[in-house]
């Protein structure tokens, strides 16, 4: 992971679970069932969840690749508008004028000095001495690498000034050697002959290596001897002379940025500048010319084209840091921007994003990377023919959840929203009791009637029983409900918003029958441009269908004819939200028209003539309805004698639930 500007050796590992990690299996899946619902696969599902993350009960929110990527773009913000590639420039043209500010002050001092004595040979030479270094000093070339060639080789008169040239001499040299060679900080604080020695030597060798590299030979062995004699001065894990250049080049971009160098032109001044910071005329040589060739390396528009724009002054150790960061954010960027499921994540290196972002960055992409594995081991998923799917157990959790959704909208007392127990006559026990009434069965449940008189006696004994103390064991219920409901798939529900309703209504009534209600029968057939069976395993993949068309003909026939002999009453549910725009030829194909074509009306109301004729009910339930649909319903309910109601997404599952219930209710 690397851009010009940052050498950074990166490893990239699996999560290891060392970090804190506290999301349970069936929270995630609660979090992921109105997008599982919406999309009807689990693997969409999951990519929605991992773009917009978790929001958690107790506030530990797990962010989303979204939020995440909008706070990688405002750390790179911070850092762009923190920095000036030029500032570092400025400062030492700023304290080169300062110190020949202070020798020009000291001539002056010297010569008024000189003027005030009766010497006429001493002002003569002070004269010339003041005229001497003041040219010089006029002389002063406009680059920072001129100025620092004629300064060394002038001669100060100011003692201050000398030492503050000295001083700036020395930590120009110590940023560009430092910045390039790891065990240049020790030598550079003495800059003794024997340092100075050694690193002529080193830079000699390493211009020589380079040269042979770029004539294309082979320097595995010069290359070998080189790193084990000069080794330490550069970080583990560079292996031959290709990644040592890149390395080098790396360096350079930290050094072009931080002296503004970011054009050809300026690197070439860049390269004369490191030359001048040294007063070894050899060394200098070595240095430039090492710079000269890495010069090509470095792209300086990419550098230039970063954006800085702030006003802060950059070392060369600072522009390596900033670079350093900006190269992780880079990658972390575009390897985020690959994702395209949870399980991805795991290959992501955690610990460079904390870093990079922060520690609750980290952990959110460290804890979405286990997400599907939690669910798979949860048993809510299941992966077949590397697809994930919902397994059994997660069907039953999810219809458990839109069941309990629907049930906490509604009001209690409203719409018949108590709890009902109704008592059968049959030989099955339910294991329930209630209080006897004149009427009802003598199957006393002999624990529950015993309790009671201890209660009301407040015990002792004889114990008295009295009727009032009666409680009887209930049987359950013998009778069964039949029940198809009919899903309008056509392409207008997702376009005003009412599909994701009508699929979470689908699966409650799946999961109140199946838990609450085991003997009655439930079928579930969507319809667009033609109606179809849905089998339960398969309601959360449904998806609405890429066709225009609403053939509620087609559909009340086939819930007609899979209630056929079935026990109990018999009832349509149907949820649409448009007129029936489609209807079956007598030779079997669809025939569609917008508006309705008036075969259609009839086709349609003829199939509602059928099911009434059969003692099959027809509640529906219409959503946007507009004075057409409205009509055209109310001529349902005449011939049906059903109920249709007009409701919108938000409470569509209170009324068809609850419809339910007092049906069963009254059965």
């Amino acid at each position: 992971m690397r851009v010009p500007g940052s050498w950074r050796i990166v490893s990239y590992r699996r999560w290891d679970g060392t970090q804190d990690f506290n999301l349970e299996a069936e929270e995630i899946f609660s979090e992921l069932s109105d997008s599982l619902l919406y999309h009807g696969d689990p693997m969409a599902a999951l990519r929605e969840l991992l773009a917009k993350g978790i929001r958690r009960a107790d506030g530990e929110d797990i962010l989303g690749l979204r939020e995440v990527l909008a706070r990688l773009k405002e750390r790179r913000e911070q850092i762009l508008q923190r920095y000036d590639p030029s500032g570092r420039t400025r400062e030492l043209d700023e304290a080169i004028r300062e110190i020949v500010a202070k020798e020009r002050a000291a001539l002056e001092r010297f010569l008024e000095d000189a003027s005030g004595s009766s010497n006429s040979e001493r002002i003569r030479s002070a004269e010339g001495l003041f005229l001497d270094h003041e040219l010089e000093l006029d002389a002063l070339g406009p680059s920072l690498s001129s100025k620092l060639s004629a300064l060394s080789q002038y001669d100060f008169i100011s003692p201050e000034a000398k030492a503050a040239f000295d001083d700036l001499l020395a930590s120009i040299r110590e940023e560009f050697s430092q910045s390039f060679f790891n065990s240049a900080k020790d030598s550079l604080s003495q800059m003794s002959p024997e340092s100075l020695g050694a690193m002529r030597e080193m830079l000699a060798e390493m211009n020589s290596l380079i040269g042979s590299h770029q004539r294309g030979e082979d320097t595995s062995a010069e290359f070998d001897q080189f790193m084990a004699k000069y080794g330490a001065s550069f970080p583990a894990g560079i292996s031959n002379v290709a990644e040592l250049l890149e390395y080098l080049a790396a360096q350079m971009s930290a050094a072009s940025l931080a002296f503004g160098a970011l054009s050809p032109d300026q690197q070439a001044e860049l390269a004369s500048l490191a030359g001048a910071a040294f007063s070894d005329l050899d060394l200098s040589w070595q240095m430039s010319q090492l710079m000269s060739s890495l010069a090509s390396m470095v792209d300086t528009s990419a550098l230039s084209q970063m954006g800085f724009r702030g006003d802060g002054a950059l070392s060369v150790a600072e522009a390596h840091q900033a670079l350093g960061n900006l190269s992780d954010l880079d990658s972390i960027e575009t390897f985020l921007r690959s994702v395209t499921s949870p399980g991805d994540l795991s290959h992501l290196d955690f610990d460079q994003v904390s870093e990079s972002l922060g520690e609750k960055e980290a952990n959110s992409l460290a804890r979405l990377a286990e997400v599907a594995r939690q669910l798979e081991e949860a048993g809510l998923i299941s992966t077949t023919e590397d697809r994930l799917e919902l397994s059994a157990r997660g069907l039953r959790k999810i219809g458990e959840k839109m069941l309990g959704d629907v049930f906490e909208e509604l009001v209690e007392g409203k719409f018949g929203s108590h709890d009902w127990h109704r008592q059968g006559i049959g030989v099955d026990k339910d294991f329930e009791t209630k209080s006897y009434e004149f009427g009802d069965p003598l199957n006393l449940s002999i624990p529950s009637t015993m309790r009671n008189a201890i209660v009301r006696q407040g015990g002792g004994l004889p114990l008295r029983i009295t009727v009032d103390d009666f409680e009887i064991e209930t049987n359950e219920s013998l009778l069964a409900a039949s029940t198809v409901l009919c899903l309008d798939l056509s392409l207008s529900m997702p376009l005003r918003d009412n599909f994701l309703s009508a699929k979470k209504v689908a699966m409650a009534l799946h999961s109140l029958i199946s838990t609450r209600y085991p003997k009655d029968y439930l079928a579930i057939v969507g319809f667009s441009e033609v109606a179809h069976e849905i089998k339960a395993k398969d309601l959360p993949s449904v998806s609405w269908d890429y066709v225009y068309g609403t053939n509620m003909e087609d559909a009340l026939r086939r819930a007609r004819k899979l209630l056929g002999g079935r026990p109990g009453t018999h009832q349509i549910l149907m949820i649409t939200d448009g007129e029936p725009t489609a209807h079956i030829l007598p030779g079997g194909d669809p025939f569609f028209s917008y508006p309705p074509a008036p075969e259609t009306i009839v086709a349609t109301l003829n199939e509602v003539k059928r099911c009434s004729r059969a003692g099959i009910v027809i509640n529906s339930f219409v959503l946007d309805a507009n004075d057409y649909l409205r009509d055209f319903m109310s001529r349902v309910a005449r011939i049906n004698r059903g109920r249709v109601f007009y409701t919108d997404p938000a409470n569509l599952g209170r009324y068809v639930l609850v419809d339910f219930l007092e049906r069963h209710r009254s059965s």
